[in-house]
C-alpha cells in the first residue's frame, strides 16, 4: 500500500512515517510513504491508496486538497485528516468533509493503529483478480461504486467506466463482502458504502449522483454499523 503524508511541518510527517513503519513491521504489513509539504506539489504526484493530510496549514489546506483529489479521481480516494484544532475535528465528525476519517495530532500510535486496522478491515486497500472470458484482471476494492447483475454477467461501476465480468452477482457478493464495505440493496445491485452519499427509505444516493432503488429493509442499520466501525 502506497501512502501519502501532507503537513507543512517536515518533523510531523517524519513523525507519522515512523508509527506507520512501525505499525507495518507489527502487522507484516507491505506499506510504502512518500511525505509532502506543499499540496500543490502532491496533487502533481500518482495517485495514493491513502491520504494522510494537515487539516489547517498555510496556503492550500488540507480541505482544499482533498477536495482537488475527489475531483481529480472522482471521488476514489481514501483520506484521512490530522488536526489539533478540537472544533476541526468536530466539522469532520458531524459533516464527514471529504473525509474516511481523522486523527487528533499529535498522532499517538495506538490510535494511528487503530485507524489502519479499521480501513483494512472495510475492504478499503483490498484487490480482487476477476475472471474475463479466459483472462483475468485485477480490480481495486476503493475503485468500485457499485456492482449491478447484467443477466449471466455482472457490471462494476467504477466513478470513470464500467467493467463487465463473467459473474452472477451472488458470486461477486461473496468476493466483495468480505470486509463489511459491501452491501446488496435489491436483487440487482451490491454498493460499496464508502461512497454512499444520502439515502431515504426508497433509494441510495451515491457519490457521483447515481440514484439506485433500495428493496433491503436491514439497509440502514448495515450502513450505520458500517459508520460506526469508520468512525469509531
Amino acid at each position: 500500500m502506497n501512502i501519502a503524508l501532507l503537513d507543512d511541518e517536515a518533523h510531523e510527517n517524519e513523525n507519522l512515517r515512523a508509527m506507520i513503519e512501525a505499525y507495518a513491521a507489527k502487522r507484516n504489513y507491505d506499506i510504502h510513504c512518500e511525505a509532502f509539504t506543499d499540496g500543490r506539489v502532491l496533487l502533481q504526484e500518482k495517485r495514493f491508496d491513502l491520504y494522510f493530510l494537515d487539516f489547517r496549514m498555510e496556503g492550500m489546506d488540507g480541505i482544499e486538497v482533498a477536495q482537488a483529489l475527489k475531483e481529480k479521481y472522482s471521488h476514489a480516494v481514501t483520506i484521512c485528516y490530522l488536526t489539533n484544532y478540537a472544533a476541526a475535528a468536530a466539522e469532520i465528525i458531524n459533516h464527514r468533509i471529504y473525509a474516511d476519517g481523522f486523527l487528533k495530532k499529535p498522532v499517538e500510535a495506538s490510535l494511528l493503529e487503530e485507524k489502519l486496522d479499521q480501513f483494512y478491515s472495510l475492504s478499503f486497500f483490498h484487490r480482487f483478480e476477476l475472471r474475463r472470458g479466459s483472462n483475468y484482471q485485477t480490480v481495486y476494492a476503493q475503485d468500485i461504486l457499485y456492482a449491478e447483475a447484467d443477466d449471466k454477467r455482472v457490471k462494476l461501476h467504477l466513478f470513470d467506466r464500467v467493467e463487465s465480468f463473467n459473474y452472477l452477482l451472488r458470486d461477486i457478493e461473496k468476493i466483495l463482502q468480505s470486509g463489511g464495505t459491501f452491501y446488496r440493496i435489491s436483487r440487482s445491485f451490491l454498493v460499496n458504502m464508502q461512497y454512499v452519499d444520502r439515502y431515504d427509505a426508497k433509494s441510495v444516493t451515491m457519490k457521483n449522483g447515481e440514484v439506485l432503488p433500495l428493496k433491503s429493509k436491514n439497509f440502514q442499520q448495515a450502513y450505520h454499523d458500517y459508520m460506526f466501525l469508520l468512525n469509531g
